[in-house]
C-alpha cells in the first residue's frame, strides 16, 4: 500500500530521475547550493531529497554473530551491549566508528584516520556522552534557525532532537561532505 495512496500533502518538488541525477552530482562534489540554485529550491529542501532514502545508509543486524564480525575492530568491549554504529564519513572514507548505547549513556570510539580534521572528536581518543551530543548537534542545523518549525516538519520531528535530526538527515550538511551512516543491532 502506497504511503500516500490518495495524493493528498505537499507535492514533490523534484522527480525520482532528478533526485538520482542530483545526488550523483552532489556525491562527485557539486555543492548543495548551486543544485538548488539550478534546479530552483532552496537547500533545505534538496538536503531533505539527498536525505531521504537514508535507508540504504541505515543497515540492520539481527544476530550477535554478525553484529561481533562487524565490530570486530573493538577489542574488549562486548558489541552485543551497544546497539547502534554509527560511522563517520568523509566521503565514502570512514573516519570514525561508533559504538552508541543511548539507554546507558555509552559510547565507544576508533578512528580510522589519522588527519584530526575528519575524526568526530578531533584529538580526544576518548570521548564522553556529552562529547557525544555536543557531536550531534553541530551535524545538525542550529537551534536558533529561523524556520525551526518549517525545517522540523519537513523532517517530520515536533522537536529539535540532535539525535532525531542525524537519523533522518544523515549528519549531512550544507557545502560539507561528511556525513554519518548509521548501522542497528536488532536481537
Amino acid at each position: 500500500m502506497a504511503k500516500n495512496e490518495r495524493g493528498a500533502g505537499r507535492k514533490p518538488a523534484l522527480s525520482a530521475e532528478d533526485v538520482k541525477i542530483i545526488r550523483e552530482r552532489h556525491e562527485t562534489g557539486a555543492t548543495v547550493t548551486a543544485l538548488a540554485k539550478e534546479y530552483g529550491i532552496s537547500r533545505q529542501v534538496l538536503s531533505g531529497y539527498l536525505n531521504q532514502n537514508n535507508e540504504r545508509e541505515k543497515e540492520n543486524y539481527n544476530t550477535e554473530k554478525s553484529w561481533e564480525r562487524l565490530n570486530k575492530a573493538f577489542v574488549g568491549i562486548d558489541a552485543a551491549e551497544y546497539p547502534m554504529r554509527m560511522e563517520f564519513m568523509c566521503g565514502e572514507d570512514c573516519c570514525s566508528v561508533m559504538l552508541v548505547n543511548r539507554e546507558e549513556k555509552k559510547i565507544e570510539v576508533l578512528n580510522e584516520t589519522d588527519d584530526l580534521l575528519h575524526r568526530a572528536f578531533g584529538i580526544k581518543a576518548a570521548p564522553d556522552w556529552e562529547d557525544f551530543e555536543a557531536f550531534l548537534e553541530s551535524r545538525c542545523f542550529p537551534r536558533t534557525r529561523e524556520d525551526l518549525d518549517l525545517i522540523l516538519e519537513d523532517l517530520e520531528l515536533s522537536d529539535y532532537d540532535p539525535f532525531a535530526i542525524v537519523e533522518k538527515t544523515g549528519g549531512r550538511m550544507a557545502e560539507d561532505i561528511q556525513w554519518i551512516k548509521i548501522r542497528y543491532y536488532k536481537a
